[in-house]
């Protein structure tokens, strides 16, 4: 809670274990006996936000009793949002962890590549569902996806610092929610399907 608690007031992590110590007011051998070291304290903390913000993702997806999956990804993007704004500094260490290398069993490699399949399954129904196009080339709109998710995470980060969206009235949940919503409304009209061939969830599942 206390490297927590600077991350969110300095924007910082604690420089050494013995700092983390004296800002817990703990023994430092205690805190050894935690995190062998302050990368060991940047992915617990990691791990925290990234557990917090699947839980939000799920409540989202499952709370809203959406079962068509262009309006379930419209879910996850509001609530990815809201999330995010709510936990300033968890979301700006997990997107910080997002712009480095990643080990493959790193929390952030898993968070990232089940988002990744997620997004994927998603528009695989979406295009099973008649919403896109048979020949809609999913690998092409989900490298889009994730160029438009990972340039909004370090936009929003550094948000008060922007030249581009500094002064924008416009509160960062709607920015972010009519941006994610004008790229997903570009996708099915660029990849509409012959009129009257939009099937439903129901019809899919006795396909």
């Amino acid at each position: 809670m206390a490297a927590q608690h600077k991350l969110g007031v300095q924007g910082t992590l604690p420089d050494s274990l013995a700092e983390l110590a004296e800002m817990a007011e703990i023994d430092e051998a205690e805190v050894l006996n935690i995190f062998n070291s302050i990368d060991d304290l940047r992915e617990g903390l990691i791990y925290q936000g990234v557990v917090l913000l699947n839980d939000e993702l799920r409540h989202g997806v499952l709370d809203s009793g959406i079962e068509k999956p262009d309006a379930q990804l419209r879910s996850l993007g509001h609530s990815y949002t809201e999330w995010a704004i709510g936990n300033p500094a968890l979301f700006g260490l997990i997107v910080e962890g997002l712009n480095r290398p990643m080990a493959p069993d790193s929390t952030l490699h898993r968070y990232t590549t089940s988002m990744r399949d997620l997004f994927h399954r998603k528009l695989v129904e979406m295009r099973d569902l008649g919403l896109l196009r048979p020949d809609s080339d999913i690998d092409a709109i989900l490298i889009l996806l994730h160029c438009l998710i990972k340039g909004a995470n370090t936009v929003f980060v550094s948000r008060a610092s922007d030249p581009w969206i500094k002064d924008d009235p416009r509160p960062t949940q709607r920015i972010a929610t009519d941006m994610f919503n004008h790229f997903l409304d570009m996708v099915m009209a660029a990849n509409a399907p012959p009129a009257n061939k939009v099937r439903s969830p129901a019809d899919l599942v006795r396909s």
